[in-house]
C-alpha cells in the first residue's frame, strides 16, 4: 500500500501555513513522525518535518513529489511537541514552522542531519599470534593496544600509527576494527562531590508537602527571599518524581546560571542530569536531547530553550527566578518559557514550580486570584539576618566635591571587607567602559550610523562600538561635526567600574563577568571558580551576576547606580529596577557571616529603590498595582505588540497608519509611535500597541489586520512583526 507523509517546509518567507503531502519512497523504513526530511520544493530541495503519516493519496494532486531522504538518525519531535507548536503558533500569532525549528537541539547547515558521533576503535584480539610483526609502526600499535586493551584510530594516528597499519594488522587477525559511539558530554570536566538533601526548616516542609501532594494541579508559586532555601524544595521534590520514574525540567533565566546550578544537581542526581542550552556545541546538544528521549536522563537543566526537552513521562517543570523577562523570546517565535511549561504540564498532569523572591507582577495578580497556589517562605536559612541597605544619594555627593563613581560610603564598606579577607560583588547593568562619546564644543555625540544610539567606548580595544550590531569606529581625536579637539568619552560601564578599582586600591584582585568576558565557551564558569576559590577580591558584572549565585564569603554588595533601568522608557521599568535591586542585595550574607549592601541612587525617593532597601515585596506590589490598575496596563489587561520596520521611515509610517485604521473600530489601540530605539541595524522601527481585557478578542482583532496588511502593496516594503504579551517595548 501505497504510503504518504504530510511535510511542514522549512521556509521562513513561506506564508502558506498547511502541510504539504509527499509520497513515501517504499524503501525508506526509518520515517517516522517526528522527523526531519528533504524534499523537493519548486526547483529546489529544502528541509521539512513530518507531522503525519498516512495512507490517503490527496484527491486534488495527481503528480506528488518523493520525499528525498530522511535527514536524522532519530525524530527530534514527539507527537506532544508538534501537538505544542500547533498551539503555540495560535497562541502567539506566528508560524508552527517557527516552533518546529525552535524545538530541534542543534542547527546544523541546511540538508545535513543531526548523527551520533561513531569512531573506529581497534581492539586486541585476545588468543595469542605467532607470526611477528613487520616493522617498528607495527610494533608500537601492538604495544599500545597490549596496554590499553582498545584505543581508538584517531588516537593511533596521534602517536604516529597510520590507519594502513592497523588495517593491516587486522587482516591478519591481530586487530578487530569496530564502531563505537562516543557521547560528547558538555559535563565531563565538572567534578561534583556527592551530597546528601539536608534537613528542611518548618516553612519548607509545609511548602515541600503542597507540592508533593498536588492534587488541584494548580501551579504553586513559591516565593522566598533570597537565601530561604528554594533550590533545596527544588531538589527534594525532583528526587520524589524520580523515585515515581517522572523526569523534570528546570529552567533558569540565564545561561550564566547554569553552571553553578547543575554542578549542584549533578552532585544530589549524577548521571541523571543533562543539559541542554545554546552554549553547547551542536554535537553537545544533540547527544543531551538524545540522552533525554530515552530517558537516560531524568532531570534537565537549561535556559529557556529547555523547555522543549523530548521528555516522555513528565512529572515537574521548575521555572527559577520566574520574574526575568528572559524567559520570554525576543526573536521569533516570540514565546514565553513559562506559558510553554504550563501547558506541558497540563499535557502530563505534571506540577509546576515558578519560584522568585520578586515573583513578577503578572504571576502575584495570578495567585492573588486563586489561579495558581502561593507558598511563602519569608525567613533564609538558619534564621540569617536579610542584609541591611544603605542608600547613598549621589546627588548630595557631587554637592560635597565628591565625584568618584564610588560614593564614600563604598569606599569605607570596600576597606572593610578587604581588611577583614572577604569578598565583595559590584554590579552596574552597563558594560564597556563609558556609555557615549561626547564633543563639549557642539553637543554632538558619535552614534552607530546603522541604530542611531549612542556609541559605547571599550577600553580595552579602544574602540567605540554599537551593542545592537556590533559596529565598531575607531576614538576620534577630533569631534567630526564641528573639527573641535574637546571631545571625550562620558558615563560608567563595567570596564571603567574594574578601571577605578584597581586604581583606588592597587593590591586588589578582579574579576569581570559581561558579555564581553564571557563571549568564549566555558570562560564563565571559569571566572566564577576564581571567586569561589576565593582567589579574587571583588567581582564586578552586569544583571549575570544579581541573581542565583550563592558565595558563602560575599559579605558586602554594592550597587554603582541603581536608575539605569528606572528611566528606560517602558511600563516596567519600576519593576525590573526593584527586582535586580533586591536579587543583587541577596547576594551578601548568605553565609555564616553577617552582610551590607550599598545602593548607589540619583533618585533615593523613588518607591521602587525605597521597598527594594527594605526587601518589601508587598509594599512595591501595592504601589506598582496601583498605577498599573490606573494606566490600564498587564497585569490588569493584556497587550499585543505590532512592531514595524523598514528601510524608509516614511514606509514604515504609512504601513503604521494603516494598520491602525483597521485596527481602531474594533479594540483599544496604543500609538502608533517610534520606538524609544528608533533605528536598529539600518531599519527604522515604529510600534503600535493593542490593549483589552480578554487576550482572545485582541488577538483575534490582531491575527486579522496582519491578514488583511500582507495582502496590501505595504507589505512589501516593510517587515510586521506581533508579540504577544511583550516583555520589551523599547
Amino acid at each position: 500500500m501505497e504510503k504518504f507523509a504530510d511535510i511542514i517546509i522549512n521556509i521562513h518567507s513561506l506564508r502558506v501555513e498547511h502541510p504539504f503531502t509527499y509520497i513515501v519512497p517504499e524503501q525508506m523504513d526509518e520515517i517516522v513522525v517526528g522527523c526531519r526530511v528533504l524534499v523537493p520544493f519548486g526547483s529546489r530541495k529544502v528541509e521539512g518535518f513530518c507531522v503525519r503519516l498516512h495512507n490517503q493519496k490527496p484527491s486534488t494532486s495527481n503528480s506528488l513529489k518523493a520525499i528525498v531522504k530522511v535527514l536524522d538518525e532519530q525524530p527530534l519531535l514527539t507527537p506532544e511537541l508538534i501537538a505544542l507548536s500547533t498551539w503555540a503558533a495560535h497562541y502567539y500569532l506566528c508560524r508552527q514552522v517557527d516552533f518546529l525549528a525552535a524545538m530541534v537541539p542543534a542547527k546544523g547547515r541546511p540538508g545535513i542531519g543531526l548523527r551520533a558521533k561513531k569512531v573506529k576503535v581497534a581492539n586486541l584480539r585476545e588468543e595469542g599470534y605467532t607470526a611477528q610483526p613487520r616493522g617498528k609502526k607495527q610494533e608500537l600499535a601492538l604495544r599500545l593496544l597490549r596496554q590499553n586493551k582498545s584505543l581508538t584510530l584517531s588516537r593511533l594516528v596521534q602517536v604516529g600509527v597510520s590507519a594502513a597499519t592497523v588495517n593491516s594488522l587486522a587482516k591478519k587477525g591481530w586487530v578487530e576494527i569496530s564502531e563505537q559511539i562516543i557521547r560528547r558530554d558538555p559535563l565531563a570536566d565538572m567534578t561534583a562531590d556527592k551530597e546528601e538533601p539536608v534537613i528542611l526548616t518548618d516553612e519548607q516542609k509545609k511548602s515541600l508537602a503542597s507540592i508533593n501532594n498536588d492534587v488541584l494541579k494548580k501551579p504553586f508559586l513559591l516565593f522566598g527571599v533570597t537565601g530561604s532555601g528554594k533550590t533545596e524544595i527544588y531538589l527534594q521534590a525532583i528526587a520524589k518524581r524520580l523515585a515515581q520514574g517522572e523526569a523534570s525540567i528546570v529552567l533558569v533565566p540565564e545561561i550564566a546560571l547554569t553552571p553553578q546550578m547543575t554542578e549542584r544537581f549533578v552532585s544530589r542526581f549524577g548521571e541523571r542530569v543533562a543539559v541542554l542550552h545554546s552554549r553547547l556545541s551542536a554535537g553537545e546538544r544533540y547527544d543531551e536531547w538524545c540522552r533525554v528521549a530515552n530517558g537516560e536522563a531524568l532531570v534537565v537543566i537549561g535556559a529557556r530553550s529547555a523547555v522543549f526537552a523530548p521528555v516522555q513521562k513528565l512529572g515537574l517543570i521548575i521555572l527559577d527566578e520566574e520574574h526575568e523577562s528572559t524567559y520570554k523570546q525576543e526573536e521569533r517565535p516570540h514565546y514565553h518559557a513559562r506559558d510553554i511549561a504550563l501547558w506541558r504540564a497540563k499535557w502530563h498532569a505534571a506540577t509546576v514550580i515558578l519560584g522568585s523572591a520578586t515573583p513578577s507582577l503578572e504571576s502575584f495578580r495570578h495567585a492573588e486570584c486563586g489561579d495558581y497556589t502561593l507558598l511563602h517562605l519569608p525567613e533564609r536559612i538558619a534564621n540569617r539576618p536579610l542584609p541591611p541597605v544603605e542608600i547613598v544619594d549621589m546627588r548630595q555627593e557631587l554637592k560635597d566635591g565628591h565625584k568618584s563613581i564610588f560614593s564614600r560610603t563604598l569606599i569605607a564598606a570596600l576597606q572593610e571587607t578587604l581588611k577583614q579577607r572577604q569578598q565583595a560583588i559590584l554590579f552596574l547593568n552597563r558594560r564597556g567602559y563609558a556609555t557615549f562619546v561626547l564633543c563639549r564644543e557642539c553637543g554632538h555625540v558619535m552614534r552607530c550610523p546603522a541604530c542611531n544610539v549612542s556609541l559605547k567606548y571599550h577600553l580595552s580595544s579602544t574602540k567605540l562600538r554599537c551593542h545592537y550590531c556590533d559596529y565598531t569606529a575607531e576614538y576620534p581625536n577630533t569631534c567630526p561635526a564641528c573639527s573641535g579637539r574637546y571631545i571625550r568619552h562620558f558615563g560608567t560601564g563595567t570596564q571603567k567600574v574594574e578601571a577605578e578599582l584597581r586604581k583606588q586600591f592597587p593590591d586588589i584582585r578582579v574579576v569581570r563577568i559581561d558579555a564581553d568576558t564571557t563571549g568564549k565557551k566555558g570562560q564563565h564558569q571559569k571566572i566564577l571558580n576564581r571567586f569561589k576559590r576565593q582567589e579574587a577580591d571583588v567581582m564586578v558584572g552586569t544583571q549575570m551576576i544579581a541573581k542565583g549565585l550563592d558565595f558563602p564569603n560575599v559579605t558586602l554588595v554594592g550597587v554603582i547606580t541603581a536608575d539605569t533601568a528606572l528611566n528606560l522608557p517602558d511600563l516596567r521599568a519600576g519593576e525590573r529596577t526593584f527586582q535586580l535591586l533586591t536579587q543583587v542585595a541577596g547576594r551578601a550574607g548568605r553565609g555564616s557571616l553577617a552582610g551590607k549592601v550599598v545602593v548607589q541612587t540619583y533618585t533615593p525617593e523613588h518607591y521602587a529603590i525605597m521597598t527594594a532597601k527594605n526587601h518589601d515585596f508587598e509594599a512595591f506590589y501595592a504601589q506598582e498595582s496601583k498605577l498599573r490598575s490606573e494606566l490600564g496596563y498587564p497585569p490588569f489587561s493584556f497587550l499585543i505588540r505590532l512592531l514595524v520596520s523598514g528601510d524608509n521611515e516614511r514606509q514604515v509610517v504609512n504601513a503604521c497608519s494603516y494598520l491602525v485604521s483597521v485596527l481602531a473600530d474594533s479594540v483599544d489601540v496604543l500609538g502608533p509611535s517610534p520606538c524609544p530605539i528608533e533605528k536598529v541595524r539600518g531599519r527604522y522601527r515604529w510600534q503600535i500597541l493593542v490593549r483589552g481585557e480578554k487576550l482572545d478578542t485582541i488577538r483575534q482583532a490582531v491575527k486579522a489586520a496582519a491578514a488583511d496588511f500582507l495582502q496590501s502593496p505595504l507589505a512589501g516594503s516593510v517587515r510586521l512583526t506581533l508579540d504577544v504579551e511583550p516583555q520589551n517595548l523599547l
